[in-house]
């Protein structure tokens, strides 16, 4: 069980390095959603592929179900933002971050 949550950890970790917040994805869809979609797979990918090897390494499951299902919830979480930011216009009507 602790492996779970220190892959579980690792996971967020992974997602902190590749993405930007939820809530920045939502307000800058509309400009960037090619790219903030991109690095949230990558970082769904590296989390779940590293917790792969290290479930082998460890001869235990629980690396990949805790990085697993971290990479799930924040693969829903980020696609909320998205849904979110473009049914609402860039955040429910706020500016968004950036300036081009």
């Amino acid at each position: 069980m602790i492996l779970a949550g220190v892959w579980g950890t690792f996971a967020l970790d992974c997602y902190s390095t590749f993405c930007s917040s939820p809530q920045t994805a939502e307000i800058n869809i509309d400009k960037r959603e090619e790219s903030l979609m991109y690095w949230v797979k990558w970082g769904g990918g590296f989390a779940v592929g590293t917790a792969a090897v290290a479930s082998l390494y460890a001869k235990s499951l629980w690396p990949i179900i805790g990085a697993g299902f971290v990479a799930l919830v924040l693969w829903l979480l980020y696609g909320h933002a998205k849904n979110r930011g473009k049914e609402r216009s860039a955040g429910n009507g706020a500016n968004g971050t950036e300036t081009y």
